[in-house]
């Protein structure tokens, strides 16, 4: 039986409310490292529950009454911002104890980093709240109901996120529940995306185990990789979701990838290309030297490109027009994939696999310099949402291959050019260009990924 009851559910509504209301930089979804976490919790035992981008990056409600709450980080280079991490946490776990919830709150950092971070002393605590000189012993909250129109009223009636916390802290912080909370603060450190990723397609095939025993491990642990990873991706196009919306039940995504895998479809080779675009996402992250703010867009623009490719991918047509752009095979050896059962283009994709990863590559290269010359920070990012999504570059009206369309006026043409004449040559050893790159400038683009 659920422990998450009604009341419950009423008290995660109210703390969401001031989360809805926030600045469109603060609103700027998903992380794939973030949605790895997010699956591997989901396959966890005795998990209800769970919930990306809701009061934190994760939320897991266990079936005991546990719920812990997460805030996922990612560095490669960076420091992480402990005091801004521990008073988000500490924010979260403060309005749960002045709802008066049951539920057993668990704070937790997941965190990569090369160091070790260790979790805040109470003084540390006192300082990232900003109360170091001046703090209550003990603080006597309101009823839930008078505390809820108390966060409305004081808290919500800003949508800045700093301003929000300081309001809070300094009328219902206490050393108590600072104590409290410190106590069930838990630092969870974990591998690269890298290893982390292959540790998460293990446990998917441990969990969903290949039907057919003499199948490609690696080709099957994509294809559940790309479909969880779209399953929980599906909730972040939402728009001003409750809490119904999402959850995501272990039961029901079990059901989900139970289902999907019983039989090869359309939408089998949709995941593994989706898969291929998380594993090229990976391999960026960990050899190029990009800056946070190079890495968050390279972020957005993957996970518009896992969107895309599942839309793209999901029809026999679309599945055609990706081969016939980036395959190195003969035309005529293309035009017959259509004739050809689901498990035999399975096949065919995954031996086109590199083609696709160097496909990948030069577009990201060329989206990022694009998005680096409109955006320097996240409240110009949130301006300019458009140019992180591929279907922003592609002409609609040509369904034979992916015709790209790269706008001029950013940077200058003859770059774009020859990194499209690069990828021309490389991918299709001169046959028909097929990008709608028109220069003539064999040169390929020079530098690494970002530059």
């Amino acid at each position: 039986m659920s422990l998450l009851t009604n009341i419950e559910v009423d008290i995660l509504s109210v703390m969401y409310e001031g989360d809805r209301n926030r600045d469109a930089a603060d609103k700027i979804r998903g992380f794939l490292f973030q949605d790895y976490v997010t699956i591997m919790c989901l396959l966890q035992n005795q998990v209800e529950y769970v919930c990306s981008e809701y009061l934190e990056d994760v939320d897991v409600f266990f079936e005991d009454g546990t719920f812990e709450f997460i805030q996922v980080k990612y560095y490669t280079k960076k420091y992480p911002n402990v005091k801004e991490i521990s008073a988000d946490l500490y924010y979260q776990y403060l309005r749960l104890q002045m709802l008066r919830s049951t539920l057993k709150a668990k704070p937790s950092l997941y965190i990569y980093r090369n160091s070790k971070v260790e979790k805040p002393t109470l003084d540390e605590m006192k300082v990232h709240i900003g109360s170091e000189n001046v703090i209550p012993k003990s603080v006597t909250y309101p009823n839930k109901a008078d505390s809820a129109a108390w966060l409305r009223a004081n808290v919500y009636s800003t949508n800045k996120k700093e301003e929000q916390k300081k309001n809070l802290f300094a009328a219902m912080a206490s050393e108590d529940s600072l104590k409290k909370f410190i106590a069930r603060f838990n630092v969870v450190h974990q591998q690269d995306i890298n290893q982390y990723k292959k540790e998460l397609m293990e446990a998917l095939a441990r969990a969903y185990p290949n039907p057919d025993k003499g199948g490609d491990e690696e080709h099957w642990q994509l294809i559940l990789l790309g479909l969880s990873i779209s399953y929980i991706q599906r909730r972040y196009t939402l728009d001003n979701p409750v809490f119904d919306q999402l959850r995501v039940e272990k039961k029901e995504f079990d059901h989900y990838m139970t289902e999907s895998v019983k039989t090869k479809t359309e939408q089998t080779i949709a995941s593994y290309l989706s898969g291929i675009v998380c594993e090229k996402y990976g391999e960026i992250i960990n050899n190029n030297d990009l800056s946070d703010i190079q890495t968050h867009m390279l972020n957005m623009i993957c996970q518009n490109t896992v969107k895309w490719i599942n839309e793209i991918g999901k029809t026999m047509d679309g599945q055609y027009q990706l081969l016939n752009t980036y395959s190195t095979d003969d035309v005529s050896k293309i035009a017959a994939y259509r004739g050809i059962p689901v498990d035999d283009r399975l096949l065919y994709v995954a031996e086109c696999k590199q083609g696709f990863l160097v496909f990948l590559e030069y577009l990201w290269k060329i989206m990022l310099n694009i998005c680096q010359k409109k955006a320097n920070n996240e409240m110009e990012i949130s301006a300019h949402l458009e140019i992180f999504d591929p279907l922003f570059y592609i002409d609609s009206s040509v369904t034979d291959y992916v015709c790209l369309n790269f706008p001029e006026d950013i940077t200058p043409a003859v770059k774009y050019r020859r990194i499209l004449r690069r990828i021309n040559f490389h991918l299709q050893g001169g046959r028909r260009r097929r990008s709608g790159a028109t220069s003539t400038d064999d040169n390929a683009a020079d530098g690494n990924l970002g530059k």
